[in-house]
């Protein structure tokens, strides 16, 4: 029995931006974000019909993982859902 998820996604952490504390917070709380946002999309992923375009095979789930990170970097940088946005107040606070 294979305990491991096949189509696990990982991702390349940027190293701490230059900077400032304040500057090193904010890029991580936006990582962060980036992960959340790729976790919600594979987990939609898996409710998606599968045949077409995006046949049940290795290489769409590889694709279609690859294409889900990017969106979530894409998604984050751009301002995001506001969750990296609400963790680097509440860090920036609680110093």
């Amino acid at each position: 029995m294979n305990i491991l998820d096949t189509t696990v996604q990982t991702t390349n952490i940027k190293p701490w931006a230059k900077g400032n504390a304040e500057t090193k917070l904010k890029s991580a709380c936006q990582e962060f974000e980036a992960f959340f946002i790729n976790a919600l999309l594979k987990s939609a992923d898996k409710a998606k019909p599968k045949g077409g375009l995006f046949d049940d095979n290795k290489d769409s789930d590889m694709y279609s993982s690859m294409m889900n990170m990017e969106f979530a970097k894409s998604i984050s940088q751009g301002g995001g859902m506001g969750l990296g946005d609400i963790l680097f107040r509440q860090l920036q606070a609680s110093k």
